[in-house]
């Protein structure tokens, strides 16, 4: 018997609210009290949406083709938003990683991986879709 978790709507839901928390974990994390990189925190908020949707989106019909659009024009104001607060908080970088060292990159490279993971499914569901079409 095997196990197909993420193949239904319900345990896609699951998964994404699951992802949503560990992206803010990691994000509180990075936040540090408030002294650290606090941007990605800002912006997992949003995970608690767009993980779910976008793993329930990317096995529903082409009828959904608009809504996975909408995901990718989220993904692109998403990404703004992180980008410009990191080049805000640039200065903390080498402060955090002094502090927590190699943990701190391991921390940062799994909250990155988390972000981009929802932004390639959409892409990849987008071009699947298109070369359906």
């Amino acid at each position: 018997m095997t196990i197909r978790f993420g193949r239904t709507p319900g345990s896609s839901v699951a998964l994404g609210l699951g992802l949503a928390a560990i992206g803010t974990i990691l994000g509180i994390f990075l936040s540090g009290s408030g002294h650290g990189w606090n941007t990605p925190l800002f912006v997992s908020v949003i995970l608690w949406v767009i993980f779910p949707a976008t793993l329930y989106l990317i096995q529903a019909q082409p009828q959904q083709r608009m809504l996975l659009f909408a995901l990718a024009a989220i993904a692109l104001i998403a990404d703004f938003v992180l980008i410009k607060g990191t080049i805000a908080e640039a200065g903390v970088f080498p402060l955090y990683l002094q502090v927590n060292g190699a943990a701190g990159l391991v921390i940062i490279a799994a909250w990155a991986a988390l972000w981009l993971l929802w932004q390639l499914l959409v892409i990849r569901a987008l071009l699947s879709r298109r070369a359906d079409a």
